[in-house]
């Protein structure tokens, strides 16, 4: 049976490049995404917090590679600093939230010569819709561990490198656990 959801229209997100029903969502002129895109984030921190005693430990890493994912060209240079930073200190440093966010407070108040990073055309294969479609905790935790570890290796090297520096120059090592 037919239900007509095949002919609905669809959108590219500009920024992970998923293509998505259109959706009735507002618009976030800061994010490089389409509306359907922050729907479905939108629908995964619903997810998350649903299953929070599993899930929470991931909610910085989500934002961080939604935000890497997603860079809007002339955005404040920060902000692809900032993803890259969460991404790193998470999947190479084992830092986690707090000390993720308290690195960022830190760095935010010691340095503002923010270096203009270049979002790669392609950040990862996997989406925030990817991840929010994986099943159940389980499999979204597989997914987000993947999704978030996809992004932050499709940014070129020399990013990497400079994001590690700075985190490294700029947060007391007590934040970065390995």
């Amino acid at each position: 049976m037919n239900s007509g959801d095949d002919t609905r229209e669809s959108t590219r997100c500009p920024g992970c490049r998923v293509e998505l029903p259109v959706q009735p969502w507002p618009d976030n002129p800061k994010i490089h995404a389409s509306a359907a895109c922050l729907k479905a984030a939108g629908d995964l921190l619903v997810f998350e917090i649903e299953h929070r005693e599993q899930l929470g430990y991931l909610h910085q890493l989500r934002m961080d590679a939604y935000h890497a994912q997603h860079v809007q060209a002339g955005a404040p240079r920060i902000g692809p600093v900032f993803a890259l930073n969460g991404l790193y200190m998470f999947l190479e440093r084992g830092s986690g939230n707090v000390d993720v966010r308290t690195a960022h407070g830190i760095m935010a108040n010691s340095f503002d010569d923010w270096p203009e990073l270049t979002a790669p055309e392609s950040a990862g294969q996997l989406t925030a819709s990817d991840v929010l479609a994986a099943g159940g905790p389980d499999e979204v935790e597989k997914a987000m561990l993947t999704w978030a570890a996809q992004v932050w290796d499709a940014w070129p090297d020399s990013d990497r490198a400079l994001v590690r520096k700075l985190t490294i120059d700029l947060v007391p090592a007590r934040y970065l656990h390995r």
